[in-house]
């Protein structure tokens, strides 16, 4: 009897965690833009002096490796949901 109830709990917290997984990937979008908004606030070395600006070229490797990033991530994401089964019936 314990071995079948133990079975269903097992199979409760799955569902739970994929959720949360589900709901982590709902949120991705909203950082990623976040992320991308971000070198907008940094200073420019034109306005400020060569040595305490951002140039163009970093700005725009920083914009890289958040795209890839935000790929890599989501990649993930898909391969654990579907681990979790998340969506079947």
């Amino acid at each position: 009897m314990s071995g079948k109830r133990d079975q269903t709990l097992k199979r409760v917290a799955n569902v739970a965690r994929g959720q949360r997984v589900k709901e982590s990937a709902l949120i991705l979008p909203f950082v990623g833009m976040i992320l991308f908004l971000l070198p907008i606030m940094w200073p420019r070395s034109s306005e400020v002096g060569a040595d305490a600006g951002t140039s163009t070229s970093t700005a725009l490797i920083y914009l890289f490796i958040v795209w890839a990033g935000l790929i890599c991530f989501t990649l993930g994401l898909a391969l654990v949901i579907k681990r979790f089964g998340v969506g079947r019936s």
